[in-house]
């Protein structure tokens, strides 16, 4: 493993809050916010894709992989690995969205379409995401922004760029799709028809005159299942686990050391002072001096607030903020300079007369090193097990360089070492119990490290290493018929009940084609009619579990045909009771949603075949090794 590759994992996850201040300070000395020019990154000459005669370089295509993963990683969590990644597809997910963005920067190239600076500028500049509470485009909230995303300046407006062109050139199916009335009244009226239902259940248990199998029909059973009754892979493993929790209890912190990281990060520590504040806002002078005497006179802030102003009490909360987090000065100034409970005369901004209201005032404050000194201890013990457990990564991968075994390594560096007698694909040892404290990722390496081998030692998420030693191979194999003999029993016999009730399920139905209602085959099995609540063709409503099958069945169903079906344990015989048309006249609001719905599915299949037509016209080639060797 090499050391740029082992420093970064680690140097990201503790990285200090002085270096983030340093790299939002240099962002920052980019200038004043306008759109220049920039100095586009260099690609490899390795194309993943080409489409016509533009090219995807495996630069860009890394990039955009890098960033999707590190999406998913914020949403699953730190343990999500490259390989579950490539099982869900990402890298290709990410180069058919370049293709596609090519395809339609072609397509709006041919008819002309551009782009300028000026709208890129514009548009960035209204975004409400990058706005002051003021309405002024704030360069701190952008870069912050786009720092989350992980993107640079220059990357972000490319983007961006590329959205505007792709929109423009979608417009014309985007704006005018509209799903026809007649489609998205009969579909409205097809989803939430609903019905309710009369059923019996019939539980496979009741059949409990089965007679007893003799072995010869059990090894019958057993050689037609022996999916079922095959043990899995097993790997017999030794591991080694390098983890800062491990360590950190041995790396010293002088006090001098917490006094220090106190001193630097003192400004984290402190609270500014707090206050909740309302405000009348109003147009003229004369109606803030109205509205400021009848308030200085008892009237109440909110009364007067409706009567001159007009406002709601919910329009008068500014909330709860700091004195920088008010964004005009002489409001400013204004509120933090009165108690609580009082009122301010008028103040005059740019954007008219104000009158202020401290409700609630909370004092600055700042946490004391005594009161922070245990977290202080532990972050700097945790800074400093990064850099001890990559140095003692290192002599353990020099241990292994001269020969030694990763058991004798870990010995030598009074690393714990864990023998693991079998676990198989699901983490689970071979009496079917979860094995403790084994990451998915160490069962991953040691599905995929041959017998009598050592894996590589591996980046352990943020927390450290793993190395291990696949000690053996047990491949899967069908269990003795001897010791699962009771297992094999209880398979078969419920088998048979299944059978059985199928069959009942099957001839109970056929006698209701006649004159046998369900009333008469509830009697008859001595069971209750049950009724379900009113449900939907997706199930949804439904409180009952009905299989999938029954509840289609139900909506196929005319007048009283008996619809049967069955889960794992229980068959079913069912008959509708109800039927409620669906009225789109009287919900507008769903039909309008429906419609919308159907609106945006229609432009998405325009957009489908207008992508493939630019494909057909174009021509798209992917360099399949190019994209293995990206990814």
């Amino acid at each position: 493993m090499s050391e740029s590759k082992k420093k970064k994992s680690f140097r990201e996850i503790i990285l200090s809050w002085g270096a983030k201040l340093l790299l939002a300070l240099l962002i920052l000395s980019f200038g004043v916010w306008g759109i220049g020019d920039y100095v586009a990154p260099q690609h490899s000459a390795t194309a993943v894709a080409t489409i016509g005669e533009i090219e995807i370089s495996s630069h860009e295509f890394q990039s955009e992989v890098r960033q999707q993963f590190a999406r998913l990683q914020g949403v699953f969590g730190g343990n999500f690995t490259t390989e579950q990644a490539k099982a869900l597809g990402i890298g290709d997910s990410v180069l058919q969205s370049l293709i596609q963005q090519r395809l339609f920067a072609e397509g709006a190239k041919s008819m002309g379409l551009l782009v300028s600076n000026d709208l890129v500028s514009r548009e960035i500049r209204d975004d409400v995401r990058f706005k002051s509470p003021g309405g002024d485009f704030n360069r701190l909230a952008f870069n912050e922004t786009i720092q989350r995303a992980g993107l640079s300046e220059a990357g972000y407006i490319d983007l961006f760029r590329k959205s505007l062109l792709q929109n423009q050139f979608l417009s014309g199916i985007q704006n005018s799709r509209s799903a026809p009335s007649l489609l998205a009244d009969q579909m409205y009226r097809y989803r939430n028809e609903k019905r309710s239902a009369n059923y019996i259940e019939i539980k496979h248990s009741s059949f409990n005159t089965i007679p007893a199998a003799d072995d010869e029909s059990l090894k019958k059973f057993l050689k037609d299942n022996a999916a079922r009754f095959t043990a899995p892979e097993y790997r017999a493993i030794t591991l080694v686990q390098m983890r800062i929790k491990d360590i950190v209890d041995e790396i010293d912190v002088s006090e001098e050391q917490i006094k220090e990281a106190y001193d630097d990060r003192i400004n984290e520590f402190k609270t500014a002072e707090t206050r909740k504040i309302q405000q009348i806002l109003l147009s003229d002078e004369a109606k803030a001096k109205q509205a400021y005497a009848k308030i200085t006179a008892g009237g109440n802030f909110a009364k007067v607030a409706k009567e001159i102003a007009n406002l709601e009490a919910a329009a008068l909360e500014l909330g709860t903020l700091t004195k920088a987090q008010l964004p005009l000065k002489e409001l400013a100034d204004a509120a933090f300079s009165q108690a609580v409970d009082t009122v301010s005369a008028p103040v005059k901004s740019p954007l008219g007369w104000h009158i202020l209201k401290v409700t609630e005032i909370k004092d600055a404050a700042q946490k004391t090193l005594d009161q922070i000194r245990a977290d202080l201890k532990n972050g700097i013990a945790a800074e400093k097990a990064v850099d001890s457990l990559y140095n003692l990564s290192n002599k353990f991968e020099d241990e292994l360089g001269g020969g030694a075994s990763i058991a004798e390594a870990a010995r030598r560096l009074n690393f714990k070492v864990r023998k693991i007698a079998a676990v198989n694909a699901s983490g689970l040892d071979a009496a079917d119990k979860k094995i403790a404290d084994l990451a998915p990722s160490i069962i991953q390496v040691a599905f995929s490290t041959e017998q009598d081998q050592d894996s590589a030692l591996t980046d352990f998420s943020n927390s450290g290493y793993f190395i291990l030693h696949v000690d053996g191979i047990t491949a899967p194999a069908l269990k003795p018929f001897a010791k699962i003999r009771s297992d094999i029993e209880l398979a078969w016999k419920a088998e048979q009940q299944a059978s059985a009730a199928d069959k009942k399920a099957k001839a109970l139905v056929d006698r209701m084609k006649g004159v046998t209602t369900l009333a008469d085959i509830a009697k008859e099995l001595k069971v209750t009619v049950k009724t379900t609540e009113e449900f939907i063709r997706t199930g949804a409503g439904l409180k009952a579990q009905l299989p999938g099958t029954v509840v289609s069945g139900l909506f196929k169903a005319r007048g009283k045909e008996a619809i049967s079906g069955a889960t794992n344990d229980t068959h079913f015989i069912t008959q509708v009771k109800d039927i409620k048309p669906a009225n789109p006249v009287i919900d507008k609001k769903g039909l309008d949603q429906l419609k919308n719905q159907l609106s945006s599915n229609i432009s998405n299949d325009i957009t489908i075949q207008l992508a493939n037509a630019l494909r057909g016209k174009l021509g798209v080639t992917i360099n399949r090794s190019a994209v293995d060797a990206a990814y």
